[in-house]
């Protein structure tokens, strides 16, 4: 039914965001380690990072032609050209969502917007290197009573990530405290199937918890592969009954130029909710700028007292440049909760502009189909249309 597509969205409004898309492998960039202060690509950007999205992903339109590729990203900074002190580095996140569903169809075509992300932190270094760091974001949150209820509760400062990491050996890091966890492919769509499914957004009865939690990261990465171990508590804001402990694995080796195949795999437990997964990807960048995505996976929830349901989730998508800063993302995706004929197959397809018309700044614009249908029902197609701004210092 045409409802559909606005439950469905909901369910993301108030989800930890991931910062680094597994698309730029278009620009040969095949691990966040080269960006983020988290190796695992969640987080504030380091200086490297800053300097790629002013000087290789943003469109030039704001600065005069006579400028380089060098001068424009050396205005990346958190205060611009003006250069901090090696030991600390502030960051400010701002992320919103305009949606409007069924459109054209009268009384049921409705338009809302969503405060997706409000955040702050302080990334401080005991060492030019970088080999020792501290990292602090505090972010406006939902209780998570509220999740996937509209923006009610979204009124509190939580601490969202408070680690530190270690270079203990070259090429190899440790990360101890409480950030995001590690599983899969976190694509620039916080609306996908493959993050809602997987209880990366919200808590609901067949979902997990907060996706932060308190543990330990082991992560090693070398020119062609990179491995990352995480021991995992839960989160300490989500009622104790919710918070789910556990383990994870990822893994990714370059198979070819600029192309990279993948596994991980995830086992978890709360007071209410089992959840196995595990899943292969593959990315590759297709032409200068451009990439194509796959993943498939599958979950398996287990609620307390109740039977275990056993489903998947694919996603193939396509990432192309237009112009510097402007780019076309198309995507095809599918998640089915139980491997019966009976179940419902939800579909979600896309189509829309991803485009970075300054430094700092992060637009996107897509129109969304979704439809479900079984061997016995089908229902009608929702549509959607989505526009968000992400504004970063």
């Amino acid at each position: 039914m045409k409802t559909n597509i606005l439950a469905s969205l909901l369910m993301f409004t108030f989800c930890s965001i991931a910062n680094a898309y597994p698309e730029f492998i278009a620009y040969g960039y095949t691990t966040c380690m080269t960006c983020h202060q988290n190796g695992s690509g969640n987080g504030p950007l380091n200086d490297y990072g800053r300097a790629l999205w002013a000087g290789e992903l943003s469109s030039r339109i704001v600065f005069p032609k006579k400028m380089t590729d060098e001068q424009v990203a050396a205005t990346s900074g958190f205060f611009g050209s003006k250069e901090l002190p090696y030991w600390i580095r502030p960051h400010i996140k701002y992320r919103g969502l305009n949606l409007r569903t069924n459109p054209g169809s009268g009384t049921q075509d409705t338009t809302k917007f969503y405060q997706m992300q409000a955040e702050a932190g302080l990334t401080t270094q005991a060492d030019v290197d970088g080999k020792y760091a501290a990292v602090m974001t505090w972010a406006n949150m939902s209780a998570p009573e509220n999740y996937g209820k509209g923006d009610q509760g979204f009124k509190r400062m939580l601490t969202k990530e408070l680690y530190l990491r270690i270079e203990v050996m070259q090429n190899t890091w440790l990360y101890a405290g409480l950030m995001d966890r590690v599983y899969g492919l976190r694509t620039a769509d916080h609306t996908s199937y493959q993050r809602s499914w997987q209880g990366f957004n919200t808590r609901t009865n067949t979902q997990d918890g907060i996706i932060q939690s308190t543990g330990v990261i082991a992560h090693r990465v070398e020119d062609n592969w990179e491995v990352a171990l995480n021991l995992f508590n839960g989160n300490p804001h989500d009622d104790l009954a919710y918070r789910q402990k556990g383990a994870s694995l990822f893994s990714e080796f370059t198979v070819g130029e600029y192309k990279r195949l993948g596994a991980s795999v995830m086992s978890e437990r709360s007071d209410v909710l089992k959840k196995d997964m595990m899943a292969i990807h593959y990315r590759q960048q297709a032409g200068k700028g451009g990439a194509l995505l796959f993943e498939y996976g599958i979950v398996k929830d287990t609620l307390t007292g109740a039977d275990a349901k056993t489903g998947s989730y694919n996603l193939l998508e396509g990432f192309f440049p237009l112009i510097r800063g402007y780019n076309l993302k198309a995507s095809v995706e599918r998640y089915n909760k139980e491997f019966k004929a009976s179940e419902p197959d939800y579909w979600k397809n896309s189509v829309g502009l991803f485009f970075f018309p300054l430094p700092r700044t992060e637009m996107r614009a897509d129109l969304v189909n979704t439809r479900n249908f079984s061997n016995q029902t089908a229902n009608e197609d929702g549509w959607s249309i989505l526009g968000q701004i992400h504004a970063s210092l």
